[in-house]
């Protein structure tokens, strides 16, 4: 029998003559079965006295020794050598471990050289020359010497089957042995807290279920090296392990069977088994590997028939199983009913800065405190993926500061290509809208809102993208953050925003026109000035509230983009506004724009988006707005349009949702159409202060109302009961109103503080109405009284105060003419003083006019 140069997990060594063909055969095909690589000789190897080279050879790359003890294997002069070479092998080697097995023999009798030891050591006696003696010593001490090892005992009158006996035996070898652990070329840094979390997930203590634990995350953020360092820590407590890396690229080349086969192979030992398709596979996986406990790693899944050829359910592997499966694609997960995940995150800053130092200097080596400065921005420019300070650390391995900043110079004009690759792989799996959805996000829309992004792209694809959205999230290209002013926020990691930017500049590296999208500052006003656009530009985003120098150009550059379809221009440094408008637009979005008017000669049918805030329209120039043939506008926002003196007739944009025309300082009048827009949703007038009245509002759909700071404003609408939808309403500031009524039924916040004009009267009947909805109220209680409905209460320097029996959302406004030193505040709920619910404020002083 060859002797191959790779190791062995286990060496069986017996007495070919009592157990081969019996208890050793069986034993050796269990523990192939099971994955344990194991060696056993053939007859030929056992004839004579003195073990081979190829023996010797296959002792000193094995790991245990199971030393079968049969009735005559004493008897063999051949088993003794083999033993004492075993034992001398393993003598002070803390990785080789030696399990006798007492096969229907007493350990005493091995021990003390009793019953068929004893008497074939005194033939071996007889038959040695006096020379020799030594010899007879040396094996009667190794079989002393064996016998004091803990081992396994099988009498063939127990009552234990032979079949359970070696079942025993196999389940105690992995604790034995560290299995084959995989290479990971890295220290682990900032691993230790991921590898916790997932081994909690895992409960690999619990042997009476299969658990399917999914790692998923964005590419390059250390999925798979955190499986191998878990699979590291764990492999050992199983019958069988395998970890199918690369499974994406491997299935893709090679197909599913290729993978089927190195599962196999891995944990049944049979290397005869080949499988041929992979309806065959599975049908073998699942016979093969039903008893057995297995640790199985899928390692960057993609496609949901990859995990359903391997594992399609978890009653295909025994009890205490566990499948760890990486993936970008948290949806997968999902979809195979996967419900333990762990979200791989980048790394810290600590960490990060840890991680690159190691890649760029070695683990030993001092860094020169001069690369500080180089050092943070390698760090800024990976935030915190591991794979970039792999790629930055590596390329700059000993090299000087100077070449640093060139190299990081180069990255952030355009990726590396290694990056870029791998981060390129989630993009290449989406479907042709799911990536130009993608490239919109990455190009122009990091760090907006997602509902105005939705809104955005709504009007550009006239869909939904909702469902879009959300796969990009499943496939880590984004995230969803809710801010600290509790709006969700569209997020991407600055290399993922790196890639989509890439992608876009390929199509056209030296000429900006032929691509389609704009971002860059530089690239929109190359492509302005010199008129290069073209019919490939469907977005231009200059998202900057300012920007340095003007943008000199004649106003006439748009006309060559029949196809663009988004224009956001938030930036001041315009000469001039634009002549032509492409009819192709969808959202228009033109902060401060230079021009009074809208070119003539601009047909907004498709338009759905339209906002020219802080810009000199006049309400003729925007004359194409309110034509018959504007039937898709959804979103109508003219704020802080100083040159605006009134809101024409809008009875055309039948889907209209939003209109708002806030701090427009000289509007004076606003059509009744704008009380008649069936879908409106949000009319926001704050702070026209020319505004005298409004005109009556029969709006069915209309939930927000913003009146506030229109100081000349009298009365709320007329008919405003009538807006059953409407959940908000506020009306601050407005200081000539003097009554509130005909609040609508299901308002849940109502806003009317700055009112000095509102009586006493007014404030009392409105709180009175059935407003059982009501959350938040914000009020002016009158300075003069505090009425008797109020159930208020005076305690000296505290007001304490009931509202119906019960208490309310409610905000005190504190609004006082006298200036104090300090004011304090204490505001306690519950009082356990007291039964009732209860609001306690203290007032101390202030030196402030007002406090809410």
């Amino acid at each position: 029998m060859a002797v191959r140069s790779s190791s062995y997990d286990v060496f069986l060594s017996f007495r070919g003559e009592d157990t081969r063909h019996g208890f050793t055969g069986n034993l050796y095909n269990v523990l192939r079965e099971r994955g344990i690589d194991t060696f056993i000789d053939d007859e030929e190897l056992q004839k004579g006295h003195e073990i081979t080279k190829a023996l010797e050879e296959a002792i000193e790359k094995s790991k245990i020794f199971i030393i079968v003890l049969s009735e005559n294997y004493a008897s063999s002069s051949f088993c003794l050598n083999e033993l004492t070479h075993i034992l001398n092998f393993t003598k002070g080697k803390s990785d080789r471990s030696i399990l006798p097995v007492f096969y229907k023999v007493d350990p005493s009798d091995v021990r003390y050289h009793r019953g068929s030891f004893g008497e074939a050591l005194a033939n071996h006696e007889k038959k040695l020359k006096s020379n020799y003696m030594e010899k007879l010593q040396i094996w009667k001490m190794a079989l002393q010497q064996v016998s004091n090892f803990s081992g396994h005992h099988f009498q063939p009158d127990g009552d234990k089957y032979e079949y359970d006996f070696i079942k025993e035996i196999v389940e105690s070898v992995p604790s034995k042995f560290n299995r084959n652990l995989l290479y990971v070329s890295d220290v682990l840094v900032g691993l230790k807290s991921p590898v916790l979390a997932v081994k909690s997930l895992l409960d690999v203590g619990a042997d009476d279920v299969v658990h399917m634990v999914g790692i998923h995350g964005l590419g390059g953020v250390g999925k798979t090296t955190l499986a191998v360092a878990v699979y590291n820590s764990i492999a050992c407590h199983f019958e069988a392990c395998c970890f199918l890396e690369n499974v994406r690229e491997t299935s893709n080349k090679k197909g599913l069977e290729s993978l089927q086969n190195i599962l196999l192979s891995k944990t049944v030992g049979d290397m005869k088994i080949e499988v041929t398709n992979s309806r065959e596979g599975t049908d073998i996986i699942k016979r093969k590997l039903k008893e057995k406990k297995v640790l199985l790693v899928l390692d960057d899944v993609n496609e949901h028939e990859q995990l359903q050829a391997i594992i399609d359910s978890p009653d295909w592997f025994g009890r205490g199983s566990r499948v760890i499966i990486t993936t970008r694609d948290e949806q997968l997960l999902v979809l195979h009913n996967v419900k333990r995940t762990y979200k791989v995150r980048e790394l810290n800053e600590k960490h990060a800065l840890q991680l690159l130092t190691q890649k760029a200097f070695g683990l030993e080596k001092k860094v020169d405190p001069s690369y500080h400065d180089i050092l943070n921005r390698a760090v800024t420019y990976a935030s915190g993926l591991p794979l970039a300070l792999k790629v930055i650390g590596s390329n700059l391995f000993g090299k000087s500061i100077e070449e640093w900043e060139s190299v990081l110079d180069g990255y952030e004009r355009s990726p590396d290509k290694s990056i870029y690759m791998t981060l390129k792989v989630s993009y290449d799996a989406l479907n042709e809208d799911e990536k130009s959805i993608f490239l919109d996000i990455a190009c122009c829309f990091k760090d907006y809102e997602l509902a105005k992004v939705q809104d955005i792209l709504y009007a550009h694809y006239g869909r939904s993208m909702k469902y879009d959205i959300g796969v990009l999230v499943e496939k880590s290209l984004i995230n969803i953050h809710r801010s600290w002013y509790d709006k969700e926020v569209m997020r991407l990691h600055d290399l993922i925003e790196d890639v989509g930017k890439e992608i876009v500049r390929r199509e056209s590296p030296k000429e900006p026109g032929k691509r389609s999208r704009l971002w860059s500052h530089e690239d929109i006003k190359e492509v302005l000035q010199e008129k290069k656009g073209t019919g490939k530009i469907e977005i231009i985003c200059m998202n900057f509230s300012s920007f340095g120098k003007e943008v000199e150009w004649d106003g006439d550059a748009l006309k060559k983009m029949e196809n663009l379809k988004t224009l956001i221009i938030k930036s001041a440094c315009f000469s001039k506004g634009p002549k032509h408008l492409p009819n192709s637009l969808r959202v228009l979005e033109w902060w401060r724009c230079p021009s009074q008017d809208l070119p003539h000669n601009f047909n907004p049918k498709q338009l759905a988006i339209c906002k020219l805030p802080h810009s000199n329209f006049t309400s003729l120039g925007l004359a194409p707005l309110f034509d018959k043939s504007v039937v898709n506008l959804t979103s109508l926002i003219l704020d802080e349009c100083d040159s605006l003196t009134e809101i024409p007739d809008v009875s055309c944009l039948s889907k209209l949702e939003k209109l708002s025309f806030k701090d427009c300082r000289n509007l004076f009048t606003i059509h009744p159409s704008v009380g008649l827009l069936e879908k409106l949703k949000i009319l926001d007038a704050k702070g026209c202060r020319k505004l005298e009245s409004f005109p009556p509002l029969k709006l069915t759909s209309l939930e927000w109302l913003k009146l506030s700071y229109c100081v000349n404003l009298e009365s709320i609408p007329e008919c405003i009961e009538e807006c059953r939808f409407l959940t908000t309403l506020i009306v601050d500031g407005c200081a000539r109103l003097q009554e509130i009524r005909g609040i609508p039924p299901n308002l849940k916040k109502f806003s009317a503080t700055g009112c000095p004009a509102l009586t006493s009267s007014s404030i009392s009947m409105f709180l009175n109405q059935e407003l059982h909805e009501a959350r938040d109220i914000y009020v002016n209680l009158p300075r003069v009284k505090i009425p008797k409905w109020f159930e208020c209460q005076s305690r000296g320097e505290s007001i304490v105060f009931w509202f119906r029996n019960k208490f309310p959302a409610i905000i005190v406004c504190i609004d006082t003419e006298f200036c104090f030193d300090e004011l304090a505040v204490n505001v306690f709920i519950n009082d356990e003083d007291e039964s009732n619910h209860r609001l306690v404020v203290n007032i101390c002083g202030t030196n402030t006019q007002s406090m809410y």
